[in-house]
């Protein structure tokens, strides 16, 4: 995983570069935070002692050419940030996912209780929030519907001969009438 976080890390790297790159103005010189002009002399210090000096002429050329560089290959730079980006990310994310499964699986292993599916007797059936063993409420027959003895193994079946009943109560209807 140590590998994706090094991936991530340079894609990311990437993309910053490219930022930098692309909010840089070729037409505006500057030395030092302050812009300069032509026939302007730049002169680089450090520890008091003058290290360089660069003419505007210099540092404007040198502009030009990050520029053209830039949008030659500022496109692919950007692309190639985003891909390393996207795949480290998802690898890190995918890693911490696979070690976590692999804590639960372990947990499992190691003998931690696994819940268990409750049994109920053949024909009882309990409804959420009544104690387990009870039967919870029944169907009770409307006005002219006939109760029929509950049928073990198979849904109930309309009585052979005549117009099909309908079992249970009638089906709802949702949204306007007559559709």
């Amino acid at each position: 995983m140590k590998r994706w976080v090094f991936v991530l890390i340079v894609g990311i790297g990437f993309l910053v570069v490219t930022l930098l790159f692309s909010r840089e103005n070729p037409d505006l010189i500057k030395c030092g935070g302050k812009i300069m002009s032509p026939g302007d002399v730049c002169e680089t210090t450090k520890n008091g002692r003058s290290t360089g000096e660069d003419t505007y002429a210099e540092m404007k050329a040198a502009a030009e050419s990050r520029a053209e560089t830039f949008r030659n290959h500022g496109v692919w730079m950007a692309g190639v940030g985003v891909v390393l980006t996207g795949l480290g990310a998802t690898m890190v994310i995918r890693g911490k996912r696979r070690k976590a499964r692999d804590l639960v699986a372990a947990a499992a292993q190691q003998g931690f209780p696994q819940q268990q599916a409750f049994q109920q007797p053949h024909g009882a059936q309990a409804a959420p929030g009544y104690p387990p063993g009870q039967p919870g409420p029944q169907w009770q027959p409307g006005p002219g519907q006939q109760p029929y003895p509950p049928q073990a193994g198979w849904p109930q079946q309309p009585p052979q001969g005549g117009p099909p009943q309908q079992f249970g109560p009638p089906p709802q209807q949702f949204g306007p009438r007559g559709y």
